[in-house]
């Protein structure tokens, strides 16, 4: 059991105490002493996009590399600051933590107990313990999101014929293939070693497939499709970062015909990209 360091949760479990304040009704009759509770809990309630800023930024933005991060914040409902106020100064020292933000550095090992039980998990787990059907969930959110930022501009997507069409269908393909790859999992042999890395293996690289080698325009280093940072604002993440872009600020441009046309382009390689990850979700011949 990994315990609270809260005060009045003394003797808890870790995900009591979160569970308390922050409650999760999705996974509420589950095993509070499970690692695994815990990571459900971050799935249901914490999961958000990477921004950037941070050590993650190479593997999973550059490479394709699955990431995440876990940390311990304050509580949003009582404290209305943006962050603590010494973050990033000259003031930000050891002393300071030591004194001030965590004393005992409780919160320090509960942190770095929670990211060494993931990582077990992970390596022990003879199946990778992800679900690419959650993946599906996402792109259609984020196909969404993006359809109605455009749909600002219903005159203009009629006149320069813009369609998210392409897109949609990818997505839905991409749903469909890892609705089928789950069920195969299900039907997984595990005592056939070479089945088993053929599908933890397309689960591994799945991430890597939503990568495009050209880089997103004008920022070559950022080559995740579906994530990157925003581009005006580095520290916050955006879904389909190329067709964001390409659409912000886009009434001001001074060649709205070209503007435009970038929108489709950037459409026709988020809808290409998606299609290439359902692809490798296929079952292997």
């Amino acid at each position: 059991m990994l315990r609270s360091p809260d005060e009045g949760f003394e003797g808890k479990s870790l995900f009591e105490s979160w569970n308390e304040k922050s409650p999760s009704p999705e996974f509420s009759d589950l095993p509070s002493e499970e690692v695994t509770q815990i990571i459900l809990y971050f799935i249901s309630k914490r999961i958000s996009k990477l921004g950037s800023g941070n050590d993650f930024e190479v593997f999973f933005q550059r490479l394709g590399i699955a990431s995440g991060r876990a940390r311990y914040t304050k509580d949003w409902e009582t404290s209305k600051f943006s962050s603590y106020p010494l973050y990033h100064s000259i003031y930000e020292t050891y002393e300071l933590v030591e004194k001030f933000y965590d004393p005992a550095f409780k919160y320090h090992l509960a942190v770095a107990q929670v990211r060494g039980g993931i990582i077990f998990e992970i390596a022990n787990s003879i199946v990778l313990p992800f679900d690419c059907r959650d993946y599906a969930v996402v792109l259609r959110k984020y196909a969404d999101k993006i359809y109605n930022i455009s749909m600002k501009h219903p005159q203009e997507m009629k006149t320069y014929s813009v369609s998210f069409d392409s897109l949609f269908s990818a997505v839905k393909n991409f749903t469909e293939i890892a609705s089928n790859f789950s069920e195969r999992l299900q039907d997984l042999d595990k005592n056939n070693p070479i089945l088993l890395r053929i599908m933890n293996d397309q689960l591994m690289f799945l991430e890597r497939a939503f990568t495009d080698p050209l880089g997103l325009p004008d920022r070559p280093f950022y080559r995740h499709v579906i994530y990157a940072p925003s581009s005006h604002n580095k520290y916050v993440g955006e879904s389909f970062p190329g067709i964001y872009d390409a659409l912000f600020d886009i009434e001001n441009r001074v060649d709205p015909s070209k503007a435009w046309e970038e929108v489709k382009r950037q459409i026709s390689i988020a809808a290409f990209t998606v299609q290439a990850a359902a692809g490798t979700l296929r079952e292997v011949a």
